[in-house]
């Protein structure tokens, strides 16, 4: 069976910790030695199962095969086999000419997903948001890495998706919203929330765990700004009084992971709301963004995201469920959105 290779499914909120500057040095081992010193250096202090690895067994296992490369971004690659290790199937590591992911992940084979999921797929793509039959407003949200955004472009982006929503609103009289995250795999879930929040308002987004299951930080929305504790990491400049009771339905299917996910949690509770569609992938771990040298980044899990109950679920599961269906070419003929209407209708 052909697997389907699912590009970057990660949730960023935030970049933060050391910053490194490019250096000299006099071989590639020194450089390796730097980078992977730094690297474990954040995944012992940060990473959310850390307690549960034999750091002192890994390192010199990791650090060994990494030595025996001949250039550094081979070195980085040896980064895959340390994700294994320490079960992190949420981890990433960024260079310049790529990135390096666990090989635990859940795998995706055609067999998995309908005919137009994949042709939509295929296209790469992009954030739209439109009417359907007259009366409801579509939004479709793909996955949106925004590696090395600045907080302004963060913002811009968050107020690009607002803005599109709202000028809908405004030209048609919306009866409910339908959110298709159905390739939505990932990436800025701080920018994809702020822009949605016409359809959320003011209100708790997330809760985060520790590795005992007790909350340690909290993601909400005020004013169009989306902060976790007290730290914003995206905002919208809002132009109009949120929609927090019209019906909205969101579409979730087996490639909607982490950022897709967060969104959804981020719905779950909401009056008037619904998921449908299939379970989702089952990335639901929060990732933050760490700087490491020589231009490289990592993602390293830091805890478990729930909605507002604070009970953890590793997946989506929607509320009806609709199995490889699928009609990107004819919205109106697709099953998800046939059920989303009808649910749209009944309230």
């Amino acid at each position: 069976m052909k697997k389907i290779f699912l590009t970057v499914i990660i949730s960023v909120s935030v970049c933060s910790s050391k910053v490194y500057s490019q250096q000299k040095y006099t071989s590639v081992q020194d450089s390796i030695n730097i980078f992977y010193d730094q690297f474990f250096e954040q995944l012992e202090a940060n990473y959310l199962y850390r307690k549960n690895v034999n750091w002192n067994q890994i390192k010199p296992y990791i650090k060994k095969e990494a030595l025996t490369k001949s250039t550094f971004e081979e070195s980085l690659a040896v980064s895959a086999k340390l994700f294994d290790t320490v079960r992190g199937n949420h981890l990433l590591l960024f260079s310049e000419k790529g990135f390096y992911q666990s090989n635990l992940k859940r795998q995706i084979t055609q067999e998995d997903l309908h005919s137009s999921l994949l042709t939509k797929y295929s296209e790469e793509p992009k954030f739209e948001v439109k009417v359907i039959n007259e009366d409801y407003g579509y939004v479709f949200i793909p996955g949106m890495l925004l590696l090395n955004a600045t907080q302004e472009e963060l913002n811009k982006k968050s107020q690009e998706i607002y803005d599109a929503i709202i000028k809908l609103d405004h030209t048609q009289k919306i009866k409910g919203w339908i959110i298709d995250l159905r390739l939505n795999i990932g990436g800025n879930s701080n920018v994809m929330l702020a822009g949605l929040y016409h359809l959320i308002g003011d209100n708790t987004v997330s809760l985060y765990l520790d590795a005992d299951k007790n909350v340690k930080n909290r993601s909400g929305l005020l004013k169009g700004i989306y902060y976790e504790n007290q730290k914003i990491l995206a905002q919208v400049k809002a132009t109009a009084k949120p929609k927090v009771e019209i019906p909205v339905a969101l579409i979730t299917g087996v490639m909607t992971g982490s950022a897709g996910e967060f969104v959804a949690l981020g719905f779950r509770g909401r009056k008037n709301m619904i998921i449908i569609g299939e379970e989702s992938y089952g990335l639901t771990t929060a990732n933050d963004m760490f700087e490491l040298p020589f231009k490289t980044k990592a993602a390293i899990t830091l805890s478990y995201a729930t909605d507002k109950s604070a009970k953890y679920t590793k997946t989506i599961k929607p509320e009806i469920e609709i199995i490889k269906e699928a009609n990107f070419e004819d919205l109106i003929k697709d099953k998800n959105v046939i059920e989303a209407i009808k649910f749209i209708d009944a309230k």
